[in-house]
């Protein structure tokens, strides 16, 4: 595996942080090859009204997951994971976490969850691109699909 020369990207967008279930939106990644993925190697969100209380999760997955509200750090689809905390005209915090041996063939979504009335979320995915072989692209997408064995 080597990382591409023109390989970086910067994505960025919001979301609409939806109940427990939150909400989830795909990231088109696929080239229509096997010999490339993508690494992602930072990871921010915040609030859209960045003043207003409230919590807000994300997390990325090479899958839809419907349980934004719960972080499976064990689940090799489950990718990244944020957190943002803000009080009422406070600083927020934030936090993130990144899968190091994460690697993206095709597509990846995002999902996210609020506790605030204005629950839209910004993010911000740093990612760096890979070129590999076939057989190797095959490994790594047996792995977002979770189809590599028992956990």
């Amino acid at each position: 595996m080597k990382r591409a020369k023109d390989g970086k990207r910067v994505l960025t967008g919001s979301i609409v942080a939806g109940s427990y279930n939150g909400s989830e939106n795909r990231i088109q990644l696929f080239d229509g090859k096997f010999t490339t993925g993508y690494r992602i190697v930072d990871f921010k969100i915040a609030a859209e009204y960045p003043l207003n209380a409230g919590e807000w999760i994300s997390k990325i997955s090479t899958e839809p997951k419907s349980t934004v509200g719960q972080w499976f750090w064990q689940d090799v689809q489950e990718l990244a994971w944020a957190k943002y905390d803000q009080a009422a005209l406070f600083t927020g915090t934030q936090m993130s976490v990144i899968r190091q041996d994460n690697m993206v063939v095709e597509d990846m979504w995002i999902s996210a969850y609020s506790t605030s009335e204005s629950g839209n979320l910004n993010y911000e995915i740093t990612l760096e691109k890979y070129e590999f072989a076939a057989w190797e692209g095959a490994g790594v997408l047996v792995e977002n699909l979770a189809q590599g064995g028992p956990q």
